[in-house]
């Protein structure tokens, strides 16, 4: 099964909104016979982490993944950036799904 690291905004964002949003990406995927790998349930804590372990932790895992599904927003985001890097780097498949609520 094809793992996918979502990769969005998350810093400075309403984080009801992220996980709501990051769980729709999900959802979408398991639909696609896919497996998601979420960053925000890799111990997402800004009170606990600071943010360069965070980023760690998150290239860590897209590594592991087969392809890394951007989120709306992401041009905006310090964090999608290194991870858009790292995904080119290590040729991963890379999808910019601008907007997956409308595959509803």
């Amino acid at each position: 099964m094809e793992k996918v690291y979502i990769s969005g905004p998350i810093t400075g964002y309403d984080m009801d909104e992220r996980r709501a949003a990051f769980s729709r990406a999900a959802e979408y995927i398991i639909r696609k016979g896919g497996q998601p790998v979420n960053p925000l349930e890799l111990g997402y804590d800004p009170g606990h982490m600071d943010y360069a372990a965070h980023m760690g932790t998150d290239i860590a895992a897209l590594l592991r993944c087969d392809t890394v599904m951007f989120l709306p927003g992401w041009q905006n985001s310090d964090g999608c950036t290194p991870e858009l890097a790292a995904a080119k780097i290590y040729h991963k498949w890379i999808v910019f799904y601008e907007d997956y609520e409308s595959e509803k």
